[in-house]
């Protein structure tokens, strides 16, 4: 496994707050994979959501998949979203496809936990990582692609200061065989 990487973000006029670490328990991914089976996922992640839980290689290759042109096949970096350290997670971030020669990469963030949904904690996962990217890895484009029917995600990353690069009609083949159209977002390192 990985070396232990912890990262707090607190949102301060709530004091909300969540942490982001490297998941080191095969019992933390097989938590997520039981929260990932959910139908309404597919339809907003664009895959096929369902895993049996021994199933952690496929699990994390899925969550893994990149598809920004610039990004490269890299060891992904995984991190659990926790409300506290002694629990399970609530969903991921995770750094994926860095090209290490443009210092990019793609991320994906998910609140697995539809308890937690829409209450701000990706945004506070995606900002913790965006800032860990730009300031511990030196990376200078965070990249993101998007189902152009999540608009949920899209204003997230929106908000987090992401803007639409490119629209790709009919360019994401759903597990239904489907053509999804998606958007291509970027955040740049302000120098």
């Amino acid at each position: 496994m990985l070396k232990s990487i912890l990262l707090e973000q607190e949102y301060k006029p709530t004091g909300a707050k969540i942490f982001l670490a490297t998941i080191q328990e095969y019992s933390h991914i097989q938590h997520l994979i039981k929260l990932a089976q959910d139908s309404r996922l597919i339809d907003l992640l664009g895959w096929n959501t369902f895993f049996e839980i021994h199933e952690i290689e496929k699990f994390i290759a899925a969550i893994s998949s990149h598809a920004l042109p610039y990004c490269r096949d890299s060891e992904p970096l995984v991190f659990g979203i926790y409300l506290t350290l002694d629990d399970f997670p609530i969903g991921y971030v995770v750094l994926k496809g860095m090209n290490v020669d443009l210092l990019a990469a793609e991320v994906g963030v998910v609140i697995l936990d539809s308890r937690y949904r829409n209450k701000g904690y990706g945004r506070l996962g995606l900002q913790r990582i965006v800032n860990y990217a730009f300031n511990e890895l030196q990376l200078k484009t965070i990249g993101s692609s998007i189902l152009l029917s999540n608009k949920t995600s899209i204003n997230m990353c929106k908000k987090t200061g992401f803007i639409i690069k490119e629209t790709m009609y009919k360019s994401w083949t759903m597990p239904n065989g489907d053509l999804a159209d998606m958007v291509l977002m970027e955040l740049s390192k302000v120098t």
